[in-house]
């Protein structure tokens, strides 16, 4: 077994690149294992872990999905497209040197904690001891369906957003989308132009923000309002005021109203989703309350019958080379300090699995940041060390967390802003010598 003082990152996705960046520029030794080919995650099209299809394009903007040192080309257009990204992601990597760092092809199979270390299991076989871990596997990795599952049985094809590839597993097929997230809209309005039917399912109201307002991409309109209001109120309320006015209420279109405040719920990014229900193409359904064969029974007493039914209905976490009872575990995700760390262990990290309203490029490069930093307090057991260890133990910082609706998906929701402000915060505590 070989044993040496540096750090494994696990994945070669935009997080996975991202913190080998930084590394690389503090100095800090370390490998990372991609089970791909190539970089990308997400969004190398190429591999198991792929999560694109042709139409597919980002939902945030270039102007805050770019990285603040790393810009994206002055070509790309406000949302570039998935190849765009992944072609980005990889000049990036090429840029600094993560490529000459990473071994592709090589899944870390288990990962155990021994004393001070961790003891890296590969599946080459090899096995492999560290100082420290940083596990950035992705949140996409498992299916979630709804549970408990609705009665009776579905005859027709069925399949999760994360296994739509190709339009053409839906061509000319009555589809069945259920789902209001951010995949499911874009799925629903991909289907369009493919299948000769389609019904989007969904169990409550949502707002639908438009990609652009007055030619600028929303978010940065949004952004550019500043303090023209007196409070977040008046600011959130006059911002609901012009998407109704641009057409993207839901309830001009019959859709459920939604119960809770505008910003708190991950936003639904999607200019063409009502355009199709207004237009007839999308069918807004209820939620599924049975199946029988083909035929679909919802909530509201409605029924379809269609031949397909793509659920885009989430992901689960998934750390199979780590065993469970080595966490902390909260409603059913790991307990982590700031979405980072767990409180129990004081040399492994967690990236990618904190989600917020803006796009990639500050949130990648400040914890990258926050890694480098701690690394350095923590070989120099440093004054901001012992005050970093102590408020991992104590602290529970406001993210804004408890502000977001009840679901699955917003148990790791944050509030972009407090969650920099603080990230910042702990970072510039560890760098007090």
């Amino acid at each position: 077994m070989q044993s040496r003082i540096n750090l494994c990152i696990i994945g070669g996705g935009p997080l996975g690149i991202g913190l080998a960046k930084e590394l690389n520029e503090g100095g800090i030794e370390y490998d990372l294992y991609e089970a791909e080919a190539d970089f990308g995650g997400v969004w190398n099209g190429d591999g198991r872990c792929g999560r694109v299809y042709p139409s597919l394009h980002l939902i945030s903007p270039k102007f805050n999905t770019q990285i603040p040192d790393y810009p994206m080309p002055e070509a790309y257009p406000d949302y570039p497209s998935h190849k765009m990204m992944l072609d980005y992601l990889r000049a990036y990597a090429k840029a600094f040197g993560v490529y000459q760092k990473a071994q592709f092809n090589t899944a870390v199979t288990k990962l155990e904690p021994v004393g001070d270390f961790w003891d890296v299991t590969l599946s080459t076989g090899e096995q492999k001891r560290y100082a420290f871990v940083a596990v950035c596997n992705g949140a996409q990795r498992v299916a979630r369906y709804p549970y408990p599952a609705c009665p009776g049985t579905f005859t027709g094809a069925v399949m999760h957003s994360m296994d739509y590839k190709h339009p053409d597993q839906i061509r000319n097929k009555r589809v069945l989308v259920i789902g209001a997230g951010n995949s499911g809209c874009d799925i629903a309005v991909d289907a369009v132009h493919h299948g000769t039917e389609v019904y989007h399912s969904t169990r409550r109201g949502y707002y639908y923000y438009p990609k652009f307002i007055g030619g600028k991409p929303t978010p940065q309109w949004m952004l550019q309002l500043g303090n023209k209001f007196a409070s977040k109120e008046e600011t959130m309320a006059y911002v609901q005021q012009v998407f109704k006015l641009a057409g993207f209420d839901g309830t001009d279109y019959g859709l459920k109203k939604p119960d809770y405040p505008l910003d708190a719920a991950h936003p639904i990014m999607n200019s063409q989703i009502l355009y199709h229900i207004g237009h007839g193409d999308i069918k807004p359904k209820d939620d599924v309350a049975s199946f029988q064969d083909k035929t679909v029974l919802f909530k509201d007493g409605s029924s379809a019958e269609v031949d397909t039914i793509v659920y885009a209905t989430g992901y689960d976490r998934h750390f199979p080379f780590l065993d469970a009872k080595h966490l902390q575990w909260k409603s059913g995700i790991p307990d982590l300090f700031i979405h980072i760390m767990p409180r129990n262990f004081d040399n492994l990290f967690f990236f990618g699995f904190v989600n917020a309203s803006a796009g990639l490029g500050d949130g990648l490069r400040l914890q990258g940041q926050f890694v480098r930093s701690y690394i350095s307090a923590y070989q120099q057991k440093s004054k901001g060390y012992a005050r970093f260890m102590q408020a991992k133990r104590e602290d529970n910082p406001d993210l804004g967390q408890d502000y977001y609706i009840d679901s699955h998906r917003h148990l790791w929701e944050v509030d972009f802003w407090k969650f920099l402000k603080c990230a910042r915060a702990y970072r510039d505590m560890l760098d007090e010598r």
